[in-house]
């Protein structure tokens, strides 16, 4: 530790006299850089208040020159601490050219890129070091400086923005892929409607409380991993592992929760395993770690991927037990539901989120269903491609499409559910009156018939 605090950090003064001398000579120049280059990308102090004052004259459109740079420099009462007016006359005098001003920026955002990397490696050895630091915290945070350092390692370029014909290739390519990429949900009439949730796409789905909502999500899980043979991650922040697999169990052998329980205290589970592993119930991996941010989810669908490999989808259950910053739960679910979106792009991967509704919809069972009743405010809707909401009335549960970003929303169906094995078993139509609708016109989930263990 010795060596890495006595070392000089990684800089190239040459390269930040280059870039600010070419400014001065060639003003055009800041407007090349500074969506590559920020003010912090700086070493030495004096240079970071000159880059600042150059931004600032090139945001009031005013030119960027001896006179200007000292009158605004001493404004702000710092022209004697950069050096005055002899050293911006040394810094025209020292570049060779301003032609190669990008050159010269890249080599001092390099330069900071490796900074920050030295910071946060000394930052994660105190970690290591910290006897009453835990663990799991500590790699997530760990996690964190490398995706700052990552993420401020792609500056603006011309290559972030498509032509026609650019955007007509990526989208040749999307389709050819997409297809069997999208997580679909099983339900026939809600598959056609929504068209899948493909990769960096999020699907919420909000709900009353006691309307089988987290039986749903693992029923979708399952479905998926069963069409498609991808492993699907699960993070189930409310029901522990066990609860999990018993609840599994249910689902795909047909069975009721007391009935699965009485199976594996008496050892009778081996038949039970094997018809698990033939409905590819060991694609599906769950992490019920509580209290996750949006960063530690990401990080296990890194190391997911690593040990188990792609992955079809991940749902989240859910979105309230979630950790984030902000005071109220309206500041949380804003942060929470515009960083999950960021995650399921940056990620690319289609991602289930649950919700739930809030009070004032709560104390109003059996009331259909809308937008505003998420809990937590309406930023919810603002980070989901596509929202379904749960409701329950006389005993029977009901959805309505309340967002599609593919087509038209407002269609309501009544769920057929199994709830003594929670086994989602299709959609009925809706019947306004609700009347009881003829077995007929059943649309069947779309996995494989369940027959009893």
């Amino acid at each position: 530790m010795s060596v890495i605090n006595h070392k000089v950090p990684p800089q190239s003064i040459e390269g930040e006299m280059s870039v600010l001398g070419a400014i001065l000579v060639d003003n055009q120049c800041i407007h090349k850089v500074r969506h590559h280059i920020s003010a912090d990308d700086f070493y030495r102090e004096p240079h970071r208040l000159i880059y600042s004052a150059c931004l600032d004259l090139a945001k009031d459109k005013a030119p960027i020159d001896m006179i200007t740079m000292v009158d605004l420099l001493r404004h702000n009462g710092s022209l004697n601490q950069v050096g005055g007016a002899a050293y911006l006359a040394t810094l025209i005098d020292y570049v060779p050219t301003a032609a190669n001003v990008l050159h010269y920026a890249k080599i001092v955002h390099e330069q900071a890129l490796k900074r920050r990397m030295l910071s946060a490696a000394m930052r994660m050895i105190d970690m290591a070091h910290d006897e009453h630091c835990d663990l799991q915290d500590a790699i997530s945070e760990s996690r964190s400086l490398m995706a700052d350092i990552s993420g401020s390692a792609h500056s603006a370029s011309a290559g972030d923005i498509y032509t026609l014909e650019q955007r007509v290739e990526r989208y040749i390519k999307y389709v050819s892929q997409v297809g069997s990429l999208r997580f679909r949900t099983g339900f026939g009439e809600i598959d056609n409607a929504i068209r899948g949730v493909a990769p960096g796409e999020v699907m919420t789905i909000i709900a009353y409380s006691g309307t089988f909502k987290s039986a749903l999500l693992q029923n979708l899980l399952q479905g998926n991993a069963e069409r498609t043979g991808l492993r699907q991650l699960m993070c189930s922040l409310e029901m522990p592992v066990e609860k999990c697999v018993e609840r599994e169990v249910q689902i795909q052998c047909g069975l009721e929760g007391r009935a699965v329980e009485d199976a594996f205290r008496d050892k009778l589970w081996k038949d039970l395993y094997a018809t698990l592993l033939r409905r590819k119930s060991d694609k599906v991996l769950v992490c019920d770690r509580p209290r996750l941010s949006v960063e530690k989810v990401s990080a296990y669908i890194d190391i997911a991927r690593a040990k188990h490999g792609e992955l079809g989808g991940v749902g989240i259950d859910y979105l309230g037990l979630m950790a984030a910053e902000g005071r109220t739960l309206f500041d949380k679910v804003s942060a929470l539901s515009a960083d999950l979106k960021g995650m399921a792009k940056e990620q690319n991967i289609p991602v289930v989120l649950l919700g739930q509704v809030h009070r004032g919809f709560a104390q109003s069972k059996g009331i259909e269903i809308e937008m505003d009743a998420a809990k937590g405010g309406g930023d919810i809707e603002a980070g989901a491609d596509y929202m379904l909401g749960l409701w329950a009335k006389d005993d029977k549960l009901f959805a309505k499409l309340l967002k599609n970003r593919n087509g038209p929303v407002g269609q309501r169906w009544e769920i057929d559910i199994d709830r003594d094995t929670l086994t989602f078993r299709g959609t009925l139509p809706f019947n306004e009156q609700d009347q009881e609708p003829e077995p007929s016109h059943v649309q069947r989930y779309g996995r494989a018939d369940l027959p009893k263990w």
